[in-house]
């Protein structure tokens, strides 16, 4: 008798009623957890572009005790860059090379950013280091300002210098569209507007008075 009821309990399957619960409840779950999943994602990437700047950071201080200036981004007789800016040998918008060899300041320099580069800036820089953690010279882009290439008077004043310091570095951030003029800023939500930005004086701020 017991032999019976035993095979009779476990030949017995799920109802489709009880299915359909089970997987209403199983995409409650997911609905919750995939979100927080992703999220998770965007500010591990975010806190390690914060972590590689600082790192570019010491580095950028490092060259300069040895060459007692900043790496330029002037490389003579570059001729590429987006068409407003032809002519003026300004190639590395983005990390250079000098911050790796020949003096390892930086195991590589070629460190890219992790939600992508400046892509539209791709037919204009060789060798993809458009793909690379940007980097700007303050001064130096200041001196191109005041000589007359008037694309970058708007941007660097002379007062650059005081607001942010002598280097900027950036990043395309979680919405993954180049907008160096904007900062990122979690707190208006962790998928928001603005690139991941670090100057000397701010490890959050832009060239701009005071620095959003």
């Amino acid at each position: 008798m017991c032999r019976i009821c035993f095979r009779n309990v476990h030949t017995q399957g799920l109802t489709l009623i009880e299915l359909l619960i089970v997987v209403a409840i199983v995409g409650i779950l997911a609905s919750i957890a995939i979100p927080n999943f992703l999220l998770s994602q965007v500010r591990a990437r975010v806190a390690r572009v914060q972590a590689d700047h600082q790192a570019i950071g010491v580095a950028l201080e490092l060259y300069r005790l040895d060459e007692n200036d900043y790496p330029p981004m002037r490389e003579p007789n570059f001729s590429g860059g987006p068409p407003a800016i032809q002519g003026s040998e300004l190639k590395w918008w983005y990390v250079p090379n000098v911050l790796s060899t020949p003096v390892a300041y930086l195991s590589k320099s070629e460190i890219l950013c992790p939600f992508g580069g400046n892509y539209d800036k791709e037919p204009y820089f060789p060798d993809e280091i458009w793909k690379r953690y940007g980097y700007e010279n303050i001064a130096e882009m200041v001196a191109k300002a005041q000589s007359g290439w008037t694309v970058f008077q708007w941007r660097y004043p002379p007062e650059a210098i005081a607001w942010s310091g002598f280097w900027r570095l950036q990043c395309v951030g979680p919405d993954k569209i180049w907008n160096p003029s904007v900062t990122y800023d979690p707190s208006n939500g962790v998928i928001s507007g603005g690139d991941i930005i670090r100057t000397q004086k701010k490890p959050s701020g832009n060239v701009a008075p005071g620095g959003p």
